[in-house]
């Protein structure tokens, strides 16, 4: 069966309400979360890390590495508390692992996602959910 990759970008920040709908869906297939912080979100990085079963400081000097099983608990924290006041993603970015492979991505506080590894169906649902304004490439892989 052939699989496809896709990536899309936005900077229309009011537009986030598929950003859950994504995510839900591909963390049926995921085994762990990846949360990656600034070390300066402080706030953010307490907030989370007494969730996460691996908080490395290390592999990047700038940033802290969050790791999460994914149980209840936890995607209900990272999922629906995933926005600030203002409406804007807490995470700069937020990984959805499967066997050690990322089969989703949030980046740059949701301004950049990708998806690899999906069926045609599945493209087609991406395309049907995320809003039509956003910069959107899919490939054969």
């Amino acid at each position: 069966m052939r699989r496809y990759g896709v990536h899309f970008s936005t900077t229309l920040w009011e537009e986030f309400d598929f950003w859950r709908i994504l995510v839900i869906n591909f963390l049926e297939d995921a085994d762990c979360i990846r949360i990656d912080c600034w070390n300066e979100e402080q706030d953010i990085i307490n907030e989370i890390a007494p969730l996460s079963y691996d908080i490395d400081n290390k592999t990047n000097e700038r940033m802290t590495i969050l790791k999460f099983c994914t149980n209840e608990k936890v995607i209900e924290k990272i999922v629906d508390n995933a926005f600030n006041e203002n409406r804007k993603l807490k995470w700069f970015s937020l990984f959805l692992e499967s066997d050690d492979e990322i089969v989703f991505s949030s980046e740059h506080y949701g301004s950049e996602f990708s998806i690899t590894g999906i069926s045609k169906e599945e493209l087609k649902w991406v395309r049907y959910v995320v809003p039509k304004s956003l910069s959107f490439h899919s490939w054969s892989m």
